[in-house]
């Protein structure tokens, strides 16, 4: 997830409400991670965004999630579906069965 945060004077009534927001997401994070919908993640350390796993039901859980994290209108996110190697795995298993069906191979 990254931020797009306006240009606002570090020491301005601005700048000290979105610091607020940012610390508001942090915790509104921590309470998720406490919950087990955050399974990890943090912040990167050299760019302003963070990176974290959820663990939902549904995409309506996730679309939740993100709708009420107090920096949501300043957010652009990528989301990727994320697969176990046990999946990968029994997949390959299963394409090379399939390969070696068609070629007369067992």
């Amino acid at each position: 997830m990254k931020g797009s945060i306006p240009f606002v004077a570090p020491d301005s009534p601005e700048a000290r409400r979105l610091a607020g927001l940012f610390r508001d997401d942090l915790e509104y994070k921590l309470k998720l991670q406490k919950q087990g919908k955050i399974v990890t993640g943090g912040p990167f350390l050299d760019i302003l965004a963070d990176c974290y796993i959820l663990q939902v039901k549904t995409i309506e859980e996730m679309g939740e999630i993100f709708f009420n994290s107090p920096i949501n209108l300043w957010t652009d996110r990528k989301v990727h579906p994320l697969g176990t190697f046990e999946d990968s795995l029994e997949g390959m298993k299963e394409m090379s069965a399939d390969v070696g069906k068609k070629s007369g191979k067992r």
